[in-house]
């Protein structure tokens, strides 16, 4: 995808204006005239953050909208991660109406286009998730130059099932987040991810404080180590969705604290979603045989603006990120930084 190409003449793509909620009202199309509100609202509360930059982080979503012939065709949200808004994550497409002259995949592009070349987000790294199935928006999406990072499986609790709590003499602790442990399980999920990997997504240890809530927070043993963790999703896809990790090595009490633990999440009517690496066999054989099942496999792909004559540069923040993690610990091993994903 080319930077200088021209939009089709009959298709607009534009940040969400007021205007639109008139679009929606004149379509009946009443659906989504919640949604764009709120994300109206968000747009203003965005260009109030860009304003005082130095001050106030930027943390609310950019919405923008492809309107074809004065009708809403479709929309993509653009939302930072961190707290410092060095990488953001792209939203797959909503379609909200058909469009008569475009195709979805033709809309994508010029979607995509729009929030990596001529929005005003100003970042290092963008990150898009889409469903591994999708091979038409994979396409697009790999044609803009994100490449794939990891394949996640979202699992979700089965409902016939009940869990009944096992007695062991295996006792652990479960800590809700908080400032001290925030910091303890962001060295954690650091050492297990490739340094191309932590580039991208700039993970600091107060982002994953700051979007805690009742469901997330560490299990330790006796001896107060860390052996896993339920913290908030780089990417989520759900309103409940969480990723679990654990350490390098595998720790036999992980057979027990983490169906004790997930087993008995109480979310109400909604469902909960629990995210790991396609890689991490021993953890989803673990989910798999406590009643738990894939929903859906997706591939996180990443962008990253870093340019090549900085190498000096990068190679700083490599072995800060090296120094800061490790500290006085032995290296460990790191794991690829991308993988190849197989057509099914």
């Amino acid at each position: 995808m080319q930077k200088d190409e021209a939009l089709p003449s009959d298709l607009l793509i534009e940040p969400l204006q007021l205007k639109h909620l008139s679009m929606l009202k004149a379509d009946n199309n009443s659906k989504y005239l919640g949604v764009f509100q709120i994300l109206l609202c968000k747009k203003w509360f965005s260009s109030l953050e860009s304003s005082l930059t130095n001050l106030i982080p930027t943390r609310n979503s950019k919405c923008f909208i492809a309107v074809e012939k004065k009708n809403i065709i479709a929309y993509i949200l653009a939302t930072p991660i961190n707290r410092r808004g060095t990488c953001w994550s792209i939203s797959e497409p909503y379609f909200i109406g058909e469009s008569i002259s475009f195709s979805r995949y033709n809309l994508l592009q010029n979607l995509l286009r729009k929030v990596l070349y001529e929005s005003n987000i100003n970042t290092q790294s963008f990150l898009i998730s889409i469903n591994t199935n999708d091979n038409q928006n994979l396409s697009v999406i790999r044609q803009s130059g994100f490449q794939p990072l990891r394949i996640i499986n979202y699992w979700n609790k089965k409902e016939v099932t009940k869990y009944k709590k096992k007695v062991t003499k295996d006792n652990y602790i479960w800590e809700k987040l908080n400032e001290e442990n925030s910091q303890q399980i962001w060295r954690l999920e650091q050492a297990r991810e490739s340094i191309n990997f932590r580039l991208i997504f700039d993970r600091q240890w107060h982002d994953i404080y700051e979007k805690r809530n009742t469901l997330t927070g560490l299990i330790k043993s006796k001896d107060k180590n860390i052996i896993a963790g339920l913290i908030p999703s780089i990417c989520p896809q759900y309103d409940y969705s969480f990723e679990l990790i654990r350490g390098l090595a595998w720790d036999e009490r992980l057979n027990y604290s983490i169906p004790q633990r997930i087993n008995n999440l109480k979310i109400g009517k909604n469902k909960c979603y629990i995210e790991t690496t396609s890689e991490d066999k021993k953890l989803n054989e673990l989910l798999n045989r406590n009643n738990w099942e894939i929903a859906e496999e997706r591939v996180l792909l990443g962008r990253s603006v870093w340019k090549r004559q900085n190498g000096y540069k990068l190679k700083s923040l490599e072995t800060e990120l090296i120094t800061s993690i490790v500290g006085n610990l032995q290296q460990q091993p790191e794991l690829p930084s991308t993988i190849k994903i197989e057509k099914k």
